[in-house]
Protein backbone atom coordinates (compact mmCIF):
# COMPACT_ATOMS: atom_id res chain seq x y z
CA UNK A 1 0.00 0.00 0.00
CA UNK A 2 2.97 2.54 0.85
CA UNK A 3 4.52 1.71 -2.94
CA UNK A 4 1.26 2.65 -4.31
CA UNK A 5 0.44 5.95 -2.15
CA UNK A 6 4.04 6.89 -3.00
CA UNK A 7 3.95 6.21 -6.87
CA UNK A 8 0.26 8.01 -6.96
CA UNK A 9 2.23 10.74 -5.35
CA UNK A 10 5.44 10.96 -7.28
CA UNK A 11 2.69 10.72 -10.56
CA UNK A 12 1.07 14.09 -9.33
CA UNK A 13 3.70 15.94 -8.59
CA UNK A 14 5.51 15.23 -11.72
CA UNK A 15 3.41 17.37 -13.91
CA UNK A 16 3.82 20.24 -11.16
CA UNK A 17 7.61 21.46 -13.22
CA UNK A 18 8.23 21.70 -16.47
CA UNK A 19 11.46 22.90 -18.25
CA UNK A 20 9.37 23.27 -21.47
CA UNK A 21 8.51 26.48 -20.23
CA UNK A 22 11.85 28.14 -19.14
CA UNK A 23 12.97 31.31 -21.05
CA UNK A 24 17.04 30.71 -21.20
CA UNK A 25 16.88 34.13 -22.90
CA UNK A 26 15.91 35.68 -19.76
CA UNK A 27 18.79 36.33 -16.91
CA UNK A 28 18.13 34.29 -14.08
CA UNK A 29 19.99 36.86 -11.44
CA UNK A 30 18.81 40.53 -11.17
CA UNK A 31 20.84 43.12 -9.25
CA UNK A 32 18.31 46.27 -7.88
CA UNK A 33 19.78 49.61 -7.10
CA UNK A 34 19.41 50.99 -3.47
CA UNK A 35 15.97 52.66 -2.61
CA UNK A 36 16.28 56.67 -2.85
CA UNK A 37 19.15 56.72 -6.01
CA UNK A 38 18.01 56.84 -9.43
CA UNK A 39 18.49 53.84 -11.34
CA UNK A 40 21.10 54.93 -13.67
CA UNK A 41 22.00 51.15 -14.80
CA UNK A 42 20.63 47.77 -14.83
CA UNK A 43 23.18 44.81 -14.00
CA UNK A 44 22.17 41.56 -15.36
CA UNK A 45 23.66 38.19 -15.04
CA UNK A 46 23.68 36.59 -18.56
CA UNK A 47 23.47 32.82 -18.16
CA UNK A 48 26.38 30.91 -20.31
CA UNK A 49 24.78 29.38 -23.41
CA UNK A 50 25.16 25.49 -23.61
CA UNK A 51 24.75 22.42 -26.16
CA UNK A 52 25.03 19.20 -25.87
CA UNK A 53 26.68 16.70 -27.73
CA UNK A 54 26.34 12.88 -28.89
CA UNK A 55 29.71 11.03 -29.59
CA UNK A 56 28.76 8.02 -31.41
CA UNK A 57 31.04 4.60 -30.20
CA UNK A 58 34.46 4.72 -31.45
CA UNK A 59 38.21 2.87 -31.67
CA UNK A 60 40.31 5.26 -30.73
CA UNK A 61 44.20 5.47 -31.85
CA UNK A 62 45.27 2.95 -29.12
CA UNK A 63 42.64 0.26 -30.43
CA UNK A 64 40.38 0.92 -27.21
CA UNK A 65 36.42 1.31 -27.54
CA UNK A 66 34.89 4.56 -27.03
CA UNK A 67 31.30 4.28 -25.67
CA UNK A 68 29.09 6.70 -27.19
CA UNK A 69 28.56 9.47 -24.53
CA UNK A 70 27.38 13.26 -24.39
CA UNK A 71 29.86 16.24 -24.46
CA UNK A 72 28.45 19.59 -23.20
CA UNK A 73 29.92 22.47 -25.08
CA UNK A 74 29.73 26.20 -24.37
CA UNK A 75 28.79 28.21 -26.86
CA UNK A 76 28.92 31.59 -25.22
CA UNK A 77 30.36 32.62 -21.92
CA UNK A 78 28.32 34.22 -19.08
CA UNK A 79 28.52 37.14 -18.81
CA UNK A 80 27.68 40.38 -16.79
CA UNK A 81 25.30 43.06 -18.89
CA UNK A 82 25.03 46.25 -18.13
CA UNK A 83 22.05 48.22 -19.24
CA UNK A 84 22.01 52.02 -18.92
CA UNK A 85 18.30 53.31 -18.79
Amino acid sequence: MRFLSLLLTVFLLSGCASFDDFDFNKPLISIPEKKGSKPKEEKVWVEAKTSRVWVNSHVDENGDLIEGHYKDVVLESGHWDIKGN
